[in-house]
């Protein structure tokens, strides 16, 4: 997608599968900009933490959060662009039917 040959800029929605009503579901916890979402994610990154789990935890944070639609889109998105920076933090081949 564009978004994983893209710069990371700040907009939120500049993640496929953000819009307005997201943004302001995140902004209710304190992330207000892609990078801090990115933060998000790599805070779930324990130590011992496999690809799967790391992304089931991003999952269950976004929902507690209150995103509803979408999820899993914003997972892969966000974790298929920082695989491509830090490679091994995602393994799609995981999600393969």
């Amino acid at each position: 997608s564009d978004f994983l040959r893209a710069d990371v800029v700040a907009d939120l929605q500049s993640v496929p599968s953000i819009g307005p009503a997201a943004v302001q579901k995140l902004a209710a916890v304190g992330i207000t900009t892609t990078f801090q979402l990115f933060g998000q994610f790599l805070m779930l990154k324990d130590e011992g933490v496999e690809p799967v789990e790391h992304c089931d935890r991003f999952w269950y944070w976004l929902k507690d959060t209150g995103i509803s639609s979408n999820r899993s889109g914003v997972v892969q998105c966000i974790a298929e662009k920082l695989d491509s920076m830090f490679p091994g933090l995602y393994d799609g081949s995981a999600y393969e039917n």
